[in-house]
């Protein structure tokens, strides 16, 4: 399955931020062996293996690791760096420490920003960075007893300037890889719907030909039966009911398939045009093509159900939690839509709702091997399934 171009990004993100950790903790060695005497027993070994090993461990997953996976791991390093900094505070002991020295932890705040910035929306990822910097200020001010406040503050200051440089190439790159994702789905949607196009054409000229070359002959022979021997008008007949069957069976087969990552990118584009607060989690894998129709029918099912639930699950505008959730097996394509809003009783839905009745179960269930179902309990929130088995 081809990977996307933002999963690209975020594995060189973090195949380049080991290495650099690495770096850190060379130029920081002496200052941990220095500053041990100033904090309590054992509390800068762990501090180093939280800040220093994190980043090992992402770069070992990160080529097997979902795009999501990776997200949730450098947000949880953000919130792990941070929370070894400010422990800081109550480790420190025995101080004050020398004016031109500094707690280790506050010259690496890079380290954190980066992945802030991959695995939150940037107007978060900026306000980590404000905030873990300014934070640096009253630590090194307790650090130093207090003895030049204007020191820390400049300290803090250039911190943000540094970080903000990093920070905004990842936003980015980040940015440039959903582009590409998107660009790509379109095309692939674009494709998709030309070669549909095209089959549609060859169809309608074997149709054409088929009516004009067979069908109005045997009406014509059909009509002068009394003029004409009768089982030659039977032959005919025959011959033009085999030749409606091979066009069936040849637009059956007319060429139709996609590959899964490609209902992966469709589904992940059609989403967004629909939502920003929905979660896309993706399971399991699959590496045979499904057909056209089947993706795209599954893929309109699936946004109709998201736009009722923008337009249905909250009554009062308060926040609902959405997850679309693709699941790929070797002969099973699923997907399910949740919220947790309102919800509805499904035994009321009148029978012209469009938007269930046609768009999501009609829909579905008139493909082979397809099926949709709608579960909904007022208060208890909606959950849609469509699937297709092969």
């Amino acid at each position: 399955m081809t990977a996307s171009a933002e999963l690209g990004v975020v594995r060189v993100v973090t195949a380049v931020l080991a290495p650099a950790t690495m770096l850190f903790l060379a130029l920081t060695v002496g200052s941990l062996r220095e500053q041990s005497v100033f904090v309590m027993p054992h509390w800068q070994t762990t501090a180093a293996i939280a800040i220093f090993g994190t980043p090992l461990i992402l770069a070992a997953v990160s080529p097997w690791a979902s795009l999501h996976q990776l997200k949730m791991l450098h947000g949880s390093y953000a919130v792990i760096f941070s929370s070894v900094v400010l422990s800081w505070i109550p480790a420190f002991i025995n101080g004050p420490m020398p004016t031109d020295a500094a707690p280790w932890t506050v010259g690496m705040t890079a380290l954190s920003t980066v992945p802030a910035a991959i695995a939150w929306r940037p107007v978060v990822a900026w306000a980590y960075l404000i905030v873990s910097s300014l934070v640096i200020a009253p630590i090194r001010i307790i650090a130093d007893g207090g003895a030049d406040v204007s020191l820390a503050i400049q300290f803090a200051v250039f911190t943000i300037t540094v970080c903000a440089a990093f920070t905004a190439v990842a936003i980015v790159a980040m940015g440039a890889g959903r582009k590409v994702d998107g660009a790509t789905a379109a095309a692939r949607t674009s494709s998709m719907r030309a070669a549909a196009l095209t089959a549609r054409a060859e169809e309608q000229a074997h149709l054409d030909a088929l009516v004009h070359d067979e069908v109005i002959a045997t009406i014509f022979a059909a009509a002068g039966a009394g003029r004409s021997d009768s089982e030659s008008t039977r032959a005919q007949a025959a011959r033009t009911i085999a030749r409606l069957s091979q066009l069936h069976l040849a637009t059956v087969s007319v060429p139709g398939l996609i590959q899964p990552d490609y209902l992966i990118q469709g589904l992940a584009t059609s989403i967004d045009e629909v939502t920003d607060a929905a979660e896309f989690i993706v399971t399991g894998a699959r590496r045979q093509p499904i057909p056209s129709s089947v993706a795209s029918a599954l893929i309109e099912a699936t946004m109709e159900a998201l736009r009722n639930s923008v337009a249905h699950a909250s009554a009062d505008s308060s926040p609902v939690q959405r997850v679309v959730a693709l699941d790929l097996s070797a002969n099973r394509v699923e997907i399910t839509v949740t919220d947790d809003g309102r919800g509805f009783d499904s035994e009321q839905v009148p029978a012209n709702r469009l938007g269930i009745v046609v768009s999501i179960v009609g829909r579905i269930n008139s493909l082979p091997g397809a099926n949709a179902t709608v579960w909904s309990r007022i208060g208890e929130g909606t959950r849609v399934t469509v699937g297709w088995k092969q």
